[in-house]
């Protein structure tokens, strides 16, 4: 009966140490320069308001404008010439978290990538996947620039000859 209640204070003094340790380390230096960058893509969709950076921050700002709210964190990446799934997998922590902010359409979770020389990507967050957006926020169109298999791109079809003006048609109330 004492080793169980000794069990108890040491579980509820490990509860109240884990409410005042040190705040866990972020990994590297804060992205000083892609944030300035990212703030200069922001801009112009809304108002952005900035977070203070810590290792349980699930966006790094937000851009608020009249229609939407988008939670927005930014990742550097070693290149940023990849598929959507890849994303998936190499950027799993930061969709985990950005996936916590509720779906809707008026709420637009968005991943934006930026490689060492600061070109960047920017992707909506959705239940299903991503979606690759432009720096506006609109999605861009879905093509493939690989054909899909057994698609006619690159290929010549034959197309039936329409009858020319030079040839007389039956027409349908005057019978021939």
């Amino acid at each position: 009966m004492i080793h169980h209640r000794t069990n108890v204070i040491d579980q509820k003094n490990c509860a109240i140490l884990r409410l005042f340790r040190m705040p866990a380390m972020t990994r590297g230096r804060r992205p000083t320069r892609a944030l300035e960058k990212a703030d200069a893509i922001a801009k112009p969709r809304g108002r952005v308001q900035y977070y203070e950076r810590g290792p349980d921050m699930y966006a790094d700002f937000t851009i608020t404008g009249p229609e939407i709210h988008t939670p927005v964190k930014i990742k550097r990446m070693p290149y940023i010439r990849c598929t959507p799934r890849w994303l998936e997998r190499e950027a799993q922590d930061e969709i985990a978290g950005l996936k916590m902010y509720p779906s809707s359409r008026e709420i637009s979770r968005e991943l934006w990538i930026y490689s060492p020389d600061y070109f960047w990507r920017f992707f909506r967050v959705c239940d299903t996947g991503l979606v690759e957006l432009g720096r506006n926020g609109v999605p861009l169109p879905q093509k493939s620039p690989v054909p899909a298999p057994g698609s006619t791109t690159g290929t010549i079809q034959e197309v039936p000859a329409s009858p020319s003006s030079h040839e007389e048609t039956p027409s349908p109330q005057n019978p021939s």
